[in-house]
């Protein structure tokens, strides 16, 4: 009935404001002790759970007294990390995949553990898989803590929309409750409304109409600290549409080197705005310098502060990628390369465990 998953994925793009109005209204569940007393963080994620990886080392960065870093997965298969000892270790996997479990195995170099997920013992014995199920109990019983986010089991396609909104969600939930926290709770009228931006009409009509100027590559341009987890956000295009994901550049970055890569082949750029007055500038500047040079830009522009604008930005891109996706007719089901990923993807399976 749904050869291609396009009715499947249409079903969770509607279903995303109803998941994290009810992640708001419950509200998240006490963090432990050994979170709560906790001086400095090291964080992990893949796929689209580097993006909340990375917007968590933000948020704990500038909106808190407490210290933390980004490293990606293969940085946990060294054996001997004297540098763990004493920090909390973050791991964010949706499904708790193979190779999240590479950092996983290693939490006993550490001072605590955190997960972010949307899978508990439960739901992975549920689901056919008491591998998983043992390793969150072995989690829990050792003093981790898991931290849950919707959407459980969002597998059939390649992309997923609904985790990734609501792991960003769980991330501002998990820091206002850390101490001398910066910013406070996030509320319904916060996030909520950013939820209905739409891409722009020139954009909708340059992908669906001369998708082949995108298809080859584009770049994504855009304020600080959006451009430390914007990941998610090129990685819809690569994901969704198998187009080479495009490569992300702060404003300032962009007239050092990649406006110069462009300008001699030419391509698209993205650009994503938010609502400070110095972004304002920046867009005027990044849009006359382009057209300087006959190179086609186009503005997503969400009016919200960096802490909360991902959320918009999130939904306009979702709803974009959708529509190129339903309209290149994409197979989101049997998608290029499918099961022939495991010599990286099940890596974890040929890394020892920390003893």
């Amino acid at each position: 009935m749904d050869p291609l998953g396009h009715q499947l994925l249409q079903q969770r793009l509607d279903q995303i404001p109803s998941v994290l109005e009810e992640m708001l209204a419950r509200g998240p569940a006490p963090l432990k002790p050994g979170t709560m007393n906790s001086p400095r963080f090291i964080i992990t994620g893949t796929g689209s759970s580097e993006a909340h990886a990375r917007y968590l080392e933000m948020l704990l960065n500038l909106y808190t007294e407490k210290a933390a870093s980004y490293l990606p997965l293969s940085g946990f298969s060294d054996t001997h990390q004297p540098a763990f000892a004493g920090k909390t270790l973050v791991v964010f996997s949706q499904g708790v995949s193979p190779n999240a479990q590479i950092a996983l195995r290693r939490r006993k170099d550490f001072a605590h553990t955190v997960l972010f997920t949307a899978t508990n013992p439960d739901t992975a014995r549920r689901a056919g898989k008491p591998d998983r199920a043992a390793l969150l109990e072995t989690l829990l019983e050792g003093g981790g803590e898991l931290v849950e986010f919707p959407l459980a089991e969002e597998y059939t396609t390649l992309i997923r929309f609904v985790g990734p909104m609501a792991g960003y969600l769980a991330c501002l939930q998990f820091v206002a409750q850390l101490s001398a926290c910066r910013f406070r709770p996030p509320a319904a009228k916060d996030i909520l409304p950013l939820l209905s931006a739409e891409p722009p009409t020139d954009l909708v009509n340059a992908i669906l109409h001369h998708a082949d100027r995108f298809a080859n590559g584009f770049n994504l341009v855009t304020a600080a600290p959006i451009s430390d987890f914007a990941q998610n956000l090129a990685c819809k295009f690569m994901e969704g549409l198998f187009w080479p994901c495009p490569p992300i550049s702060d404003f300032l970055q962009f007239a050092h080197g990649p406006f110069q890569q462009i300008t001699a082949h030419p391509r698209p750029v993205i650009i994503l705005q938010g609502n400070s007055p110095l972004e304002t500038e920046l867009v005027g500047r990044s849009i006359g310098m382009l057209r300087t040079v006959g190179l086609d830009a186009y503005v997503v522009h969400v009016d919200a502060p960096p802490l909360t604008s991902i959320f918009g930005f999130e939904a306009a891109l979702n709803r974009l990628v959708y529509r190129a996706i339903a309209a290149r007719q994409v197979d989101q089901v049997n998608w290029p390369g499918k099961g022939r990923d495991d010599l990286l993807y099940g890596f974890c399976s040929d890394v020892p465990a920390a003893s």
